[in-house]
């Protein structure tokens, strides 16, 4: 019982988010751009240690 109700809550929240990545294409562009800049300096600052 347990299992279907986390799949059935896993279900929807996948549900809930490709909505809200198709409506907010612009707000998903810069949220990924800032992740892989974050990525990339902390790349830079290990390879300076």
């Amino acid at each position: 019982m347990n299992e279907s109700l986390e799949e059935i809550a896993r279900q929807l929240m996948n549900k809930k988010s490709r909505e809200w990545r198709a409506k907010n294409k612009d707000k998903v562009r810069e949220i990924n751009k800032r992740y892989w800049l974050n990525k990339a300096k902390k790349e830079l600052e290990k390879k300076e240690e």
